[in-house]
């Protein structure tokens, strides 16, 4: 019998298949996605567009993160892309109780606390210290400081913009140590402190390569990587002010000469002497035209 039921029709079912286990994905909290800073424009022209390089010794200045003490204007004189802003300084000490160790902000057209927020600048005390470095000089010692635009910052001729600061680290009050001048040295502007006081400063604008094929311009070899450093013969030190005045007119560099105005004097002089060897040449030498004058 047991033979008999071994031999039967029936088959065995199959084992039933396992059903795959799906691991659930845990939930994570949704992670903040950071804000890209804009980039860098590449630039293929950059030219010095506004400055002021007046100021008195000892004279300095911070930025705030609060309204109405953070900012400086200026007015522009190009069209094109506002790339750099340099300002004459030094760093704050690097322990403080009321000074940061960095600062960031934006520019603003025609109003500082309400105009439109146009690109990104930051600068960090470290970055100042290393930039004093390049041109030879000391954390304690006032220089060229170089900030840098992020994002394209169209700049209209004669409209007015504003540097602003936004935050600095470590909920501090201040950064920075900047040099500025008395008197009202710069019309196009001023700084927050006060209304006839000007920061020692420089800004540049640049040209694109849509720019420039707009304006039908032959447009050189890119300047972008060369930007962000200035070059050290032309990071010249502004001048001072003198003491007991209390305005200086930037119309008095006109009255030095300049390079160029020297190399043209020195051409003139050529030129004259070269006609007069060309003439003694022709005419012969003074001994020989008073000797045959006299023979005569």
């Amino acid at each position: 019998m047991s033979l008999i039921c071994s031999c039967s029709d029936e088959t065995p079912l199959p084992p039933a298949k396992e059903k795959p286990i799906i691991p659930q994905e845990e939930k994570s909290p949704e992670k903040t996605k950071e804000a890209k800073l804009p980039e860098y424009p590449i630039i293929y022209i950059e030219e010095l567009d506004q400055s002021q390089e007046f100021f008195k010794e000892q004279h300095e200045t911070s930025f705030s993160h609060v309204s109405r003490k953070n900012w400086m204007s200026f007015t522009a004189g190009k069209n094109g892309l506002l790339t750099k802003i340099l300002l004459y300084g030094k760093p704050n000490y690097a322990v403080s109780e009321h000074y940061g160790l960095s600062m960031n902000g934006f520019i603003r057209a025609e109003d500082p606390n309400s105009g439109p927020k146009l690109g990104f600048w930051e600068i960090s005390r470290t970055e100042i210290v290393n930039q004093l470095a390049q041109q030879g000089l000391s954390e304690s010692d006032a220089g060229w400081i170089t900030m840098r635009i992020r994002g394209e910052v169209p700049q209209e001729s004669g409209k007015t913009y504003f540097l602003v600061c936004d935050k600095i680290s470590e909920n501090r009050a201040w950064f920075g140590a900047f040099a500025f001048g008395e008197g009202d040295p710069y019309a196009g502007g001023r700084h927050w402190l006060h209304p006839g006081h000007d920061l020692v400063f420089r800004t540049y604008v640049g040209k694109t390569r849509d720019f420039l094929d707009k304006e039908h311009v032959k447009h050189p070899e890119s300047t972008q990587k060369n930007s962000s450093i200035q070059s050290l013969e032309s990071l010249e030190h502004p001048k001072i002010q003198q003491r007991g005045t209390n305005l200086i007119q930037n119309s008095t560099d006109n009255d030095l000469p300049s390079k160029s105005d020297e190399e043209k004097s020195d051409n003139r002089v050529q030129n004259v002497d070269e006609k007069e060897r060309s003439n003694s040449d022709k005419n012969g030498s003074l001994f020989d035209r008073l000797f045959k004058n006299k023979k005569k």
